[in-house]
């Protein structure tokens, strides 16, 4: 009873291992790095870029131990992925850094720019309030000396002229005529006094402002030099974090080089080939966005597609019947992949089925997820070259190119094609599969192809360490983040 009991555990165990290597699209999809934690979350940039420098330095270290026996190695080449992983994200920590700096040289370089210019405008309003002054000086010394004069000639004349004038007047007609030229000449001595004292007011304001134009120049002069001296240490700053970029730069396409190297060798001698592994985010974004659009534009018509179908219901129920009765053959072994596709023809319209896109090889030699990394989104299908490659449902061709450098040579996907499936899976979602490093293309993007129709020639174009075809399965969306096991899919 124990051994049996023992015998149940272990088989419990063995069940629950087969069920997480097999578990459902959207958790592997996590395993496969479409939803990836921060491992450094609430780290600063510092402490983050030193435990980078640890790791690498742990894991030369197990490189070390490892190459000591064999470096053509699935577990050397796991444990130098794993460091070119850290590498790039040290790149990118400086690159990031680099970045920062260039943002403030610009910042600097604009804020020199700015006290330059206010300096200029600061000197010439200096300049403009400094002749105003020395105008407004002699104005008001000239208004001055002549309030200085009448200021005098009251004091000779003594305070009791005015009185003296009117009383000594011989008639009525000169009295009025001296009181009227008093009454001007103190409007004139009012006047004066005002003017004077306004000049002065306005002297005072004059040079209170060149005062304050006069301090904010030498403020804004300060500041330049300031301002010269962070943008000389910056750029300095700048200049050594290139050089260190350039380094690390090196040192990852150097790692990267002999792992691609050492993984076409293994490949080679197992002879399942598969992609590299440390491929370029940027250019895998740019062709997620390529097939985005392309899927955006065909939505629409394959929507107009099933209205039309719909249309004709009587001939599809026909149809239908004829395919049901037909579905049931047992020629499948020996010819699977026709079976299948006759098969599926004579199924109901919107019922999607998927047929192996090889059919000479209907043996998954590398799995979703398993490449000996977290990013490979498909499966492949190791076969010579210029093995048939077809469609694994019906659909609309919405991609069909070749992706080169600017060179001539084939990177990422190579030549591939993409294809929008006018039937939906279960839930009814748009389903989309993918066929990748081909040699030849056989179809046009807008073409509607049948399931089981040639659309091209296998090969080994693009990121491929030897002829295969890499197939994928993105649903509801032809996102890269919506890539799912192409195993659930396949017969």
């Amino acid at each position: 009873m124990k051994q049996k009991s023992f015998l149940t555990k272990i088989l419990a165990v063995l069940l629950a291992t087969a069920f997480l290597s097999a578990s459902p699209a959207h958790i592997v999809a996590l395993a496969a790095g479409n939803s990836q934690t921060d491992e450094y979350a609430g780290m600063s940039a510092e402490e983050k870029q030193a435990a980078i420098e640890q790791k690498i330095k742990e894991l030369d270290s197990k490189l070390s131990t490892l190459g000591k026996e064999s470096k053509e190695t699935e577990e050397y080449i796991n444990a130098l992925d794993e460091k070119i992983s850290y590498l790039k994200k040290q790149l990118d920590y400086s690159e990031n850094k680099i970045e920062e700096s260039k943002k403030k040289i610009n910042d600097l370089q604009q804020k020199y720019k700015d006290n330059e210019a206010q300096i200029a405008e600061l000197t010439t309003d200096v300049a403009n309030l400094e002749a105003q002054n020395a105008q407004l000086e002699q104005t008001f010394s000239q208004s001055l000396a002549l309030y200085y004069q009448r200021i005098r000639a009251i004091y000779v004349s003594g305070e009791t002229s005015t009185i003296a004038m009117l009383l000594t007047a011989p008639d009525i007609s000169t009295l009025l005529t001296r009181y009227e030229m008093i009454k001007r000449v103190s409007k004139c001595d009012k006047e004066l006094l005002q003017s004077v004292q306004s000049q002065a007011n306005e002297l005072s304001k004059t040079k209170l402002e060149m005062q304050d134009k006069q301090t904010a120049l030498q403020n804004d002069q300060t500041a330049l030099k300031t301002t010269q001296q962070n943008l000389t240490t910056s750029i300095s700053t700048l200049e050594t974090q290139q050089q260190d970029y350039s380094k690390k730069q090196d040192a990852y396409q150097s790692q990267k080089s002999e792992s691609d190297k050492l993984l076409k060798q293994l490949d080679e001698q197992k002879q399942t080939f598969s992609e590299y592994r440390n491929q370029d985010q940027a250019e895998l974004n740019a062709v997620n966005a390529e097939i985005a659009k392309a899927a955006e534009a065909y939505k629409k018509k394959l929507e107009a597609e099933k209205k039309k179908t719909t249309t004709t219901k009587p001939t599809t129920t026909k149809q239908t019947t004829t395919k049901k009765s037909e579905s049931g053959n047992s020629g499948e072994t020996t010819t699977k992949h026709t079976t299948t596709s006759t098969t599926v023809e004579e199924d109901n319209s919107s019922r999607l089925r998927m047929t192996y896109p090889v059919p000479s090889q209907t043996r998954i030699t590398c799995g979703y997820g398993s490449a000996g990394y977290s990013g490979h989104t498909g499966v492949d299908f190791s076969c010579p070259a210029n093995s048939k490659v077809v469609a694994a449902e019906s659909g609309y061709v919405i991609i069909s190119r070749d992706l080169t450098n600017s060179n001539g040579t084939y990177r990422s996907y190579g030549r591939y094609i993409v294809i929008m499936h006018d039937k939906t899976d279960s839930a009814g979602n748009y389903v989309y599969t993918l066929y990748a490093h081909n040699n030849s293309r056989l179809v046009s993007e807008g073409q509607h192809v049948k399931k089981g129709q040639q659309i091209a020639w296998s090969g080994s174009t693009g990121n491929s360490t030897g002829p295969h075809c890499h197939f994928e399965v993105r649903t509801p969306t032809a996102n890269y983040n919506d890539c799912v096991n192409p195993t659930f899919y396949l017969p």
